[in-house]
């Protein structure tokens, strides 16, 4: 199977709404400053509270932005907002879930480094890592999109419905993931690249030097997730619904009746 359209078509979706990516930026510097305030004390430490802080900050927003990308259309601010109010706990629940796996392996990994443990048995966890980091970034993602554009209730049940799509269909998820990844490194080492190479002295330059990351942090932290999230929100339409569906009874129309009659459907918005 082609992952080609869903990956146009996912592509899309990320342009048509620009807003979206400046909020993902903004939304994860606060993460990274609140658990650099969390961690600052020494109580917890920075990756621990870093972890927490953006798993709550970004839960709020995946639900309006996956249920933005499955019905492909403009949303008014006050649906976007409904949206993430709706699925708010119930994302909640998978983020703190790969926290928590996320977070008890780098506690680990830095114990074992801490304590000089042989390479044989580093290796061995690194595996573990490896498929705890990809359980978290691969079958989380397409349970956080079945929960939305589904409007599933049960988080162990969205879990097993996400494992059973990309068990299904492993090829096709693994090329779009590592399609994603590659766009995603290579914007990470444009932005690398802009901010480490030496540039001539001057104001001028340093304003572009400025700019350029300002514009990479942006990519990097804004639109490579949200490619992410697009892509394998068009790639399950496509395999098991079709464009623009979703089952949210809850919050769907995404504006009330009256609002569609007087104001018409949106044009802009989010």
């Amino acid at each position: 199977m082609s992952i080609t359209p869903a990956f146009r078509e996912g592509l899309q979706r990320v342009l048509s709404s620009p807003t979206l990516m400046v909020l993902l930026a903004v939304v994860s510097f606060m993460a990274w400053t609140t658990g650099a305030v969390l961690g600052f004390n020494g109580q917890y430490s920075f990756w621990s509270a870093l972890l927490v802080a953006y798993s709550i900050i970004r839960a709020w927003w995946t639900g309006g932005i996956l249920h933005r990308y499955a019905q492909n259309r403009p949303m008014r601010d006050g649906a976007f907002h409904r949206a993430c109010g709706t699925f708010f706990f119930r994302l909640l629940r998978l983020h703190l879930l790969s926290a928590l796996i996320l977070g008890s392996s780098l506690y680990v990994a830095e114990w074992m480094m801490f304590h000089q443990i042989n390479l044989g048995v580093m290796l061995g966890f690194g595996s573990l890592f490896g498929l705890g980091y990809i359980f978290c970034d691969v079958v989380l993602d397409y349970a956080k999109v079945r929960t939305v554009v589904e409007d599933r209730r049960s988080m162990v049940f969205a879990i097993a419905a996400g494992f059973r799509f990309v068990v299904r269909r492993p090829g096709a998820v693994v090329r779009l993931y590592l399609l994603n990844a590659t766009i995603g490194f290579i914007g990470f080492g444009s932005f690398a690249l802009g901010y480490y190479y030496p540039v001539p002295v001057g104001l001028p330059w340093l304003l572009v030097l400025l700019l350029l990351v300002a514009l990479g942090f942006v990519v990097v932290l804004g639109w490579v997730p949200l490619l992410f999230l697009s892509t394998q929100t068009a790639f399950f339409q496509d395999e098991l619904a079709f464009p623009g569906y979703t089952a949210g009874a809850s919050v769907s129309p995404p504006d009330s009746p009256i609002t569609e009659v007087v104001a018409g459907p949106p044009t802009d918005g989010i």
